[in-house]
């Protein structure tokens, strides 16, 4: 069983990853804009990248990991810029707990 220091050290690890690189960005969702938040944008090791094919127009994408503290404001659906790339989320991990970790796509 997770102890109290336990619990503590998971979060205090997963802010030290995020604030290793971390990056501000605008969630756009609907037709508002969150207010910036911190996270870190990583290479997704096992999500699938690949080419897609939307109304005949072929696009690049990549898959990334965004990972931010527990109370990241973000959803499936939620798109933003980091570095002139659209990223838009597909997915959200469950446990939120200790902080938060996303599914996104990037399109070129």
């Amino acid at each position: 069983m997770l102890t109290s220091q336990d619990r503590a050290r998971m979060t205090a690890d997963l802010q030290a990853i995020r604030d290793d690189r971390p990056v501000s960005i605008a969630i756009r969702r609907n037709n508002s804009t969150l207010a910036a938040q911190t996270v870190r944008i990583a290479r997704g090791g096992n999500v699938q990248a690949g080419v897609t094919d939307t109304e005949g127009l072929q696009a690049a994408v990549g898959a990334v990991i965004v990972v931010g503290d527990a109370t990241l404001n973000i959803q499936p659906g939620d798109r933003f810029t980091v570095a002139g790339t659209l990223y838009e989320v597909s997915a959200i991990h469950p446990n939120r707990d200790h902080g938060t970790q996303a599914q996104a796509r990037q399109v070129h």
